[in-house]
């Protein structure tokens, strides 16, 4: 994706990772506006798997200062989310907005948000 955002909640970045803890495996979801770069509040869920629940609470997080008269219409969200989750993000609360699975491209814009991380992020 060559493309460079050129406003706020245009393309928003979602990554899905487990992480290892004492406890066992946790699902980590992490969020970035491509723009700004800035990372919305983070979901955690001792189960390591995706859900609507889930989803909805990253949705909230990301779209909590959303306003369609100021910023774009549609968001494009970019995950690294497999394709298997296209009907679960569909009947989220952002359903209404476009949905693009490219994990490379993911990664690589939220490259420096990755690597900061104090633990290691392993794919689901």
């Amino acid at each position: 994706m060559k493309y460079k955002p050129r406003k706020i909640y245009e393309y928003v970045y979602i990554h899905a990772g487990k992480v290892l803890t004492a406890d066992g495996w946790v699902l980590l979801l992490l969020a970035m506006d491509g723009y700004t770069q800035y990372a919305f509040e983070h979901v955690l869920d001792k189960e390591p798997r995706i859900t609507l629940d889930v989803l909805n609470q990253l949705f909230r997080n990301i779209l909590k200062d959303y306003k369609p008269i100021f910023h774009p219409r549609q968001i494009v969200f970019v995950t690294s989310l497999s394709i298997e989750c296209d009907q679960l993000l569909k009947r989220s609360i952002a359903g209404s907005h476009r949905f693009v699975y490219n994990k490379e491209v993911t990664v690589k814009a939220m490259k420096e948000l990755l690597d900061g991380m104090p633990f290691n992020l392993f794919d689901l």
